[in-house]
């Protein structure tokens, strides 16, 4: 196993990965579209300043990334927030530590000038909430929605 940033040649397989995050979100978010193909999505991204994508491999192969990046408005926010966007590892990679090496390894970054991370997961995804929860995420906000096809 081994943890590292993604570089530009990492972009195509990174879009295949979370490709596969967005299919496996669909069973939590009616609204995904679970045909979609995610394209050049993070080839732009990396290396950019405010911007965090890390990646693991294991048998050469990369199986499991991380996307966050430093949000800030300025004159509203006394610090910037850093945004854990996207999370995947591969199925058969999962329960070995992988997500966990992954925030610990996007903590530096976040540390080196925001004032915290924020995460958005789905309310039903309890093995999402399981593991933040054990690194010592916190609920502090509440998003609601309402669904206008049910009006």
């Amino acid at each position: 196993m081994k943890l590292r940033d993604a570089t530009t040649a990492d972009a195509a397989r990174l879009d295949t990965l979370l490709t596969r995050l967005i299919h496996d979100e669909v069973q939590y978010d009616s609204n995904l579209n679970g045909s979609y193909v995610v394209t050049d999505n993070y080839r732009d991204h990396i290396g950019l300043e405010g911007h965090k994508l890390l990646l693991i491999e294991d048998g050469g192969e990369i199986v499991a990334f991380l996307y966050g990046f430093l949000y800030e408005i300025s004159g509203m926010l006394a610090k910037p927030i850093a945004i854990l966007d996207a999370l995947y590892v591969e199925k058969e990679h999962r329960r070995k530590g992988y997500a966990s090496q992954l925030i610990s390894a996007f903590k530096p970054f976040a540390e080196n000038g925001a004032c915290r991370i924020e995460l958005k997961v789905l309310s039903c995804n309890e093995a999402a909430l399981r593991l933040y929860e054990k690194l010592s995420f916190k609920e502090t906000k509440k998003y609601m929605t309402m669904d206008l096809q049910a009006q």
